[in-house]
């Protein structure tokens, strides 16, 4: 399906408004949930669940909401997925993910002006002043201590939930890790949302895919805080960055290569082993005489491929 310069644009900006949306939503959910309760810098097992819900859900209500116009995509791994599968052409690939990327930065950066305030309370005090645990969490996180214990040069709050790889595992851990996650997510398209044998039908797919971006999360916050989505790394980390924090630390490479190379195994695993096999009893099915009775219909190609340019 050829799309019209109209539609193509339409599909771009969808992917650019949902990807700021989805910044904002999960993202902001980081920052909510490690600001309100007291604690040591360690995420607590309700943060983690808090993150891993809003980042699974809002990518599920995002897919629902612009997956009739560009996809869905809402990820770069996810629209790599497609231009190897050869259903987008390299001009419209590379419009989705400046889109995506350039949203993310846009959703950062209202995000940051949403939350900017928190760091008010934190400037020229120090650890014994603040006496609420969370703001002593949230100070600890946004500032730096001078030599006198002061809080100074606060940046955003928390980095605006932007990656980083734990102290407690290596860069090549944090690599397979975010290439697992991302497989998980970009295999659940392919096979919730595309492929044709599928069972739920395109409709449920978002439900799928949401899930799986929250079991991700579920495994990977404590360990890289969950990239699976170069865009997601990048808007944050560039905001916290024109703010005062640096997150362009060590691993920083992983959330700019993994994805990628997750997509490539995702896509290979379902082009070589899964897109031909039919679902269970569906050869059965096939076998039988049609009945008046019934109507047979091809299951449309899903909500991640509808909208896509084979120009």
């Amino acid at each position: 399906m050829v799309q019209s310069k109209k539609d193509l644009f339409g599909a771009v900006f969808a992917e650019f408004l949902a990807t700021g949306l989805f910044i904002w939503i999960g993202c902001g959910a980081a920052i909510s949930s490690n600001t309100w309760h007291s604690g040591n810098t360690t995420p607590e097992v309700g943060s983690v669940v808090g993150i891993a819900l809003a980042f699974g859900f809002g990518i599920s209500v995002l897919a629902y909401g612009i997956g009739h116009v560009s996809g869905g995509h809402i990820n770069p791994a996810v629209t790599f997925s497609f231009l190897i599968r050869g259903e987008m052409s390299f001009a419209s690939a590379t419009m989705y993910m400046l889109a995506q990327f350039s949203g993310a930065f846009i959703g950062a950066l209202l995000l940051y002006a949403s939350v900017i305030g928190l760091t008010t309370g934190c400037e020229g005090n120090t650890v014994n002043t603040i006496d609420d645990g969370a703001n002593v969490r949230l100070c600890s996180a946004s500032c730096t201590l001078d030599d006198t214990g002061v809080f100074v040069d606060c940046g955003a709050p928390f980095g605006l939930g932007a990656n980083q790889v734990s102290d407690a595992i290596g860069q090549g851990s944090a690599f397979i890790a975010e290439l697992i996650g991302t497989f998980v997510l970009v295999f659940t398209v392919l096979m919730a949302a595309v492929h044709k044998s599928n069972g739920s039908g395109p409709n449920a797919a978002p439900i799928a895919i949401g899930w799986s971006v929250m079991l991700a999360h579920l495994v990977l916050v404590p360990l890289t805080g969950c990239g699976i989505n170069p865009a997601r790394t990048f808007g944050p980390a560039v905001v916290a960055l024109i703010s005062g924090t640096n997150t362009f630390v060590r691993g920083a490479w992983v959330y700019y290569t993994a994805p990628f190379a997750g997509s490539l195994c995702a896509t290979l695993s379902y082009e070589i082993i899964f897109k031909h096999v039919p679902a269970v009893g569906e050869e059965a099915v096939a076998k039988q005489p049609p009945r008046s009775s019934s109507v047979v219909g091809n299951i449309p190609e899903g909500l991640a491929s509808k909208f896509v340019d084979e120009a």
